[in-house]
C-alpha cells in the first residue's frame, strides 16, 4: 500500500514531448499503487494526444503553456473547480509553479530545495528527499519511491486503435524494404546534427543496405528546412514524414528498424516503444537525458568524451560538439542496430 492515502490525484507536467514520455512511466506506476484513484494530468495538447488512450489516466486537462491570458484563465477556472488529495509536480519552472499555486490540493509533492527553482519549492508543501541530479526518468520515479510504490519496473505501453495499426502496416508495406528513420531536428539548433552528415549516412544505407531512409519530424518550419536540405544533398531523395498528427509520428517511429536521432522528444518515444535508437549527443548530457537504460551500445556520446566518467550530472550544456560526430560512426552504429536488434519487438498494444 502507498504511504499516502489519495482518492484524487493530479499530475502537473505540462511540458514537452520527451517529458510526457517520462511522465507516462510515472502515471503507470501511480496506477499500480492507486488502482482505484481518479488520476488527472495537466498537459499540453500535443503531448496530450500522445497519451490520450492510456488506461492509467482518467482525465487529461489540456492547455498551452505559451497560450494567451484567456487560455490561462480558462485553465485556472477549470482546476479550481476540483480538489485533489495529492498533486505531483515533477517540474521546476515558473509557469508550472504558478499552476501548482493555483491548484487546490491537500498535498503538493515537489522536488527538494536543491533541485528547485522558479518558486517551485514555495509552490509545493511536501518534498522528496534530496539527491544529486540523475537521469530525468529516474527523477520522476523518485516520486513513486516517496509514495511507497516499490518493485515497479518502468513501463509505457503506448496504446493504439486497430485502425491506427492498419494505417501503420499500410504505410510500411509501401516501401517494400526495411526502413531506417532519421529525426532531422530538435527544439534547439545546438542539438542538431549537420545536414551533410545526414545525407552521407542516407546515401550509404540506401546503396549498401538496400534500406529506405525516412526523414521524421514535426510540421514546423525548422523541421521542413532541415529535411529539404538533407534531401537536396542526398543522391537518392529520402521519403519524408513531417506534416501529420503526433500519433502517426509515433507509429512511424515504431515501424522503423532503426532510428537515428539527436536529443529530442521522438528519441524518447522510440526508446519507450523499444525501437533501436542511435542517439546523437554532444550538446546535452546523455547521462541526464539520453536513451533510458536501452540501446547504450548504439549511443554516440561526445558530451562526456573529455570528462571524468563519474562527474556529477548537471544541466550544463556544451555548444559546438554535435559537429564532432562523424558520419562513419553513425553508419557503424546503424549496422550494429540492424544486425543485433533484428527481432526486437515493440512495446505497443491495441486500445
Amino acid at each position: 500500500m502507498p504511504g499516502l492515502d489519495a482518492k484524487r490525484i493530479c499530475l502537473v507536467r505540462p511540458s514537452a514531448i520527451g517529458d510526457a514520455v517520462h511522465g507516462l512511466a510515472l502515471v503507470n506506476g501511480l496506477r499500480k499503487g492507486y488502482p482505484e484513484a481518479h488520476i488527472s494530468w495537466i498537459i499540453q495538447s500535443v503531448p496530450g494526444e500522445m497519451v490520450a488512450r492510456q488506461e492509467s489516466v482518467n482525465e487529461l486537462i489540456l492547455f498551452e503553456r505559451k497560450g494567451r491570458s484567456k487560455e490561462w484563465l480558462d485553465l485556472f477556472r477549470r482546476i479550481r473547480k476540483n480538489r485533489y488529495d495529492l498533486a505531483i509536480i515533477p517540474h521546476a519552472s515558473g509557469k508550472t509553479s504558478l499552476i501548482a499555486a493555483m491548484l487546490r490540493a491537500d498535498i503538493k509533492l515537489g522536488f527538494d530545495r536543491g533541485r528547485s527553482r522558479d518558486f517551485h519549492y514555495l509552490a509545493t508543501n511536501r518534498h522528496i528527499p534530496p539527491r544529486p541530479m540523475r537521469h530525468v526518468q529516474d527523477q520522476f520515479l523518485e516520486f513513486l519511491e516517496y509514495l511507497g510504490i516499490g518493485n515497479y519496473t518502468p513501463e509505457w505501453n503506448f496504446r493504439f486503435t486497430e485502425e491506427e495499426i492498419r494505417w501503420q502496416k499500410s504505410f510500411f508495406n509501401s516501401f517494400g524494404k526495411p526502413v531506417v528513420g532519421f529525426v532531422v531536428s530538435s527544439a534547439h539548433p545546438e542539438k542538431d546534427w549537420p545536414p551533410d552528415n545526414y545525407s552521407r549516412v542516407i546515401d550509404h544505407i540506401s546503396e549498401k543496405h538496400d534500406a529506405a531512409p525516412l526523414l521524421i519530424g514535426g510540421p514546423g518550419r525548422r523541421e521542413r528546412n532541415a529535411a529539404e536540405k538533407i534531401a537536396a544533398m542526398s543522391r537518392r531523395r529520402p521519403a519524408m514524414a513531417l506534416e501529420k498528427p503526433i500519433r502517426k509520428t509515433m507509429l512511424q517511429l515504431a515501424g522503423c528498424r532503426v532510428i537515428v536521432s539527436p536529443d529530442t522528444g521522438p528519441l524518447h518515444i522510440a526508446v519507450a516503444m523499444n525501437t533501436p535508437v542511435v542517439g546523437l549527443y554532444g550538446y546535452s548530457n546523455p547521462k541526464r537525458c539520453g536513451p533510458y537504460k536501452k540501446f547504450r551500445d548504439l549511443l554516440i556520446d561526445r558530451y562526456n568524451d573529455s570528462d571524468k566518467e563519474n562527474e556529477r550530472i548537471s544541466r550544463q550544456t556544451k555548444p559546438g560538439r554535435m559537429s564532432w560526430i562523424k558520419a562513419e560512426e553513425v553508419i557503424e552504429k546503424i549496422e550494429t542496430g540492424l544486425e543485433k536488434y533484428r527481432d526486437t519487438g515493440r512495446n505497443i498494444s491495441i486500445a
